[in-house]
């Protein structure tokens, strides 16, 4: 029988609590492309954040975006589901002298007021959230912005998944696409782990920030072309580079950034004009 959202949650919540003391190890992954996919993702991200926003890091988990991002902004709130995923991320902003704001909860039911952030960021966690919540996260997502405030947000992209299988990030973490699982393997218990995964289209996004009332201002895929090409092609350092510039060059350009492994998108909560 299918679990429903709530079981699902919990489902969730239990593996990360399991898994929170190697997660650090497991992503980003050990390949040339993890470092290129990473590099990308962290860079999206810090493009758009500057030194005066509060920023709101919705499953932070260990807070693999939420250290860098504090390193930037003024303030950072670093917000999960998981209570041993907070604690590791807690460890490492106090290992780098960071004043960070870590709490536990559920994305769809944020426990903020209204225009509380310049910034909202969701880096992966996206995909753990039932696909029956996704208008009450994008919709809170809206709520706690202030007018002009951006989303920043990292997904994988379904529409790659139509045509390949291919795990091109982390690969000890599967994706199972037929069954939307994400497959936790060689865990240090030993035991195979499954969390259901939801990816989204272009159109996925287009709409989901549509009706919550968000405005989507860039769209890029992550390694849109490095995702196509087989890896003994991307061996060669010289072939590598060529295309790491190919896609820094067009990875905002449609068609192409709507065939990234992974999508890249900013949205934003219009301003009010009096």
């Amino acid at each position: 029988m299918k679990a429903n959202t709530s079981q699902q949650k919990d489902l969730i919540a239990g593996i990360y609590n399991r898994i929170a003391g190697e997660y650090d190890e497991r992503i980003p992954g050990f390949t040339a492309l993890d470092a290129t996919f990473s590099d990308t993702e962290i860079s999206f991200v810090l493009d758009r954040v500057t030194a005066d926003d509060e920023v709101l890091d919705i499953g932070c988990g260990t807070g693999r975006i939420t250290i860098p991002v504090a390193h930037r902004a003024k303030a950072v709130t670093g917000f999960d589901l998981t209570e041993a995923m907070l604690e590791q991320a807690a460890r490492k902003a106090a290992e780098a002298n960071l004043e960070v704001r870590f709490e536990q909860g559920d994305m769809a039911a944020l426990p903020f007021p209204d225009d509380s952030f310049d910034a909202v960021v969701s880096m992966l966690a996206l995909m753990h959230v039932p696909p029956a919540d996704h208008p009450r996260v994008f919709s809170e997502v809206r709520r706690v912005l202030r007018p002009g405030g951006r989303l920043i947000i990292g997904v994988k992209n379904s529409v790659f998944e139509r045509f390949s299988s291919a795990d091109r990030f982390a690969t000890v973490d599967i994706t199972d696409v037929e069954n939307k699982e994400l497959v936790f393997t060689g865990t240090r218990e030993g035991e195979e782990l499954r969390a259901p995964w939801h990816s989204f289209s272009p159109d996925d996004l287009k709409r989901l920030t549509a009706v919550a009332g968000l405005v989507p201002v860039s769209l890029r895929g992550n390694i849109p072309l490095s995702a196509w090409l087989a890896d003994s092609v991307l061996e060669t350092a010289e072939v590598a580079g060529a295309v790491r510039t190919l896609e820094t060059l067009l990875g905002d350009l449609p068609p192409l950034n709507h065939l990234g492994y992974h999508l890249l998108m900013e949205a934003v909560k219009p301003a009010v004009h009096g």
